[in-house]
């Protein structure tokens, strides 16, 4: 997952973007392609709903993104495969009054957190 957070004088909003590198065998595809995942959320709330979406379509390459977005979407899904990994990314951008500028990456399986 990619985080991106902006300082802006507007309100506090949320993008969420699918960006395509890879196809589904894992073979970088000729052109990059980041899709907005859905409309910009206003509710904070929502954020983490549309998250797990987003990632379960990254997992569905199979299946159009857009079917993520309606409602009822594991129906749909029911019987198809999703992939254990994918190296598609799912992105973030926050922007609002109290956020700074900064973009990061958590790499899945990079846990530096130690007990």
């Amino acid at each position: 997952m990619e985080c991106r957070l902006a300082h802006s004088t507007g309100e506090w909003s949320c993008q969420i973007k699918i960006r395509y590198e890879y196809d589904r065998t894992g073979e970088r595809l000729d052109e990059v392609n980041e899709v907005d995942f859905g409309s910009r959320i206003t509710d904070k709330a929502e954020v983490e709903h549309m998250l797990r979406r987003a990632q379960e379509a990254v997992l569905h390459p199979d299946v159009k993104f857009e079917v993520f977005l309606e409602d009822g979407w594991q129906e749909k899904v029911k019987g198809k495969q999703p992939l254990r990994f994918s190296q598609n990314i799912v992105c973030i951008e926050l922007t609002g009054p109290d956020l700074t500028d900064l973009s990061f990456v958590d790499l899945p399986g990079t846990d530096t957190c130690s007990g």
